[in-house]
């Protein structure tokens, strides 16, 4: 049977510093490299490793490939910003991606807007992420922007209306606030019929959640069918801790929440496992080698 391993990464696979840990490095790259063999294992011309494992997360490249260095590349394009987009580590190249439509862009801004809300607007150009954003003048907002310039090197650019952007090939939108002030925005999005949302807590901050918009043909479920359909895949394995990981849950075989998870998303799941603190995902994957 040929399987697909897949894990969400904040809060899931990383440790609470957002990192792999030396253990978890070490252990993937022995099974990601040949060190270890799940059994049964089927070799066929698009699984060439002994391993399939990738992810998926609400991340942008440019973020992922720094906390995963490690263990790049992977044998199977991972799945990012929600699935609205799907990337072939080893080709260097997007397999999949899933633009929101100028119209659609157009009456989401207007929404958030009429919520008294702003955020970063991503458009792909030339096969990189553009991040745009109008001046930040809510701390946490200016907060996001410093980590990612600081610690993943990400470019952004600020305009004066993400609207003057909208006929761009946007394929999300992403702010963050408290839920009682986001939870309406949210309801309000989630009345468009070509647009899809998440509302989900922050991991490393407490009270602060994070409204994300995307393309209705994307999200974590229709990326992890796509990547079943088109490796041919007979049975998906997924593991995750947030709301935004019930998605992915519902396009697996067999799911699993880490010890650390919401009490939300282990009710959805198939068992509970140990948590990201005691490296739950990778010993799962270890005691499935054997």
């Amino acid at each position: 049977m040929k399987t697909l391993y897949i894990s969400d990464l904040d809060s899931t696979l990383l440790d609470p510093r957002a990192r792999l840990s030396a253990f978890a490095v070490q252990a993937l790259n022995r099974m990601l490299r040949g060190g270890l063999q799940f059994s049964p294992v089927e070799f066929t011309p698009v699984n060439l490793t002994p391993v399939s494992f990738t992810v998926a997360t609400a991340r942008t490249w440019e973020s992922v490939h720094v906390v995963l260095a490690d263990i790049l590349p992977l044998p199977v394009p991972v799945v990012l910003m929600n699935g609205a987009l799907v990337y072939d580590t080893r080709a260097d190249a997007f397999v999949r991606q899933a633009m929101m439509p100028e119209h659609a862009v157009r009456e989401l801004l207007r929404r958030v807007r009429a919520y008294g809300q702003t955020g970063f607007l991503y458009s792909l150009q030339e096969g990189r992420i553009c991040p745009y954003h109008e001046p930040l003048e809510r701390p946490i907002l200016r907060e996001f922007h410093g980590t990612r310039v600081k610690y993943y090197g990400k470019r952004f650019v600020q305009t004066n209306d993400l609207a003057l952007h909208a006929g761009e090939p946007i394929v999300y939108f992403t702010t963050q606030d408290s839920y009682e002030t986001l939870e309406p925005l949210y309801r309000a999005l989630r009345g468009m019929d070509e647009i899809d949302c998440t509302l989900y807590t922050d991991s490393y901050m407490p009270g602060n959640w994070f409204l994300e918009c995307f393309s209705r043909a994307a999200s974590k479920y229709n990326a992890v069918q796509f990547l079943r359909e088109r490796y041919g895949y007979d049975k998906v394995v997924g593991f995750g801790d947030n709301l935004n990981d019930l998605p992915l849950f519902a396009a697996c075989d067999e799911s699993y929440a880490v010890a650390n998870a919401l009490e939300e998303v282990k009710a959805a799941a198939t068992g509970v496992i140990g948590s990201n603190v005691d490296n739950g995902v990778v010993n799962f994957l270890l005691e499935a080698a054997l």
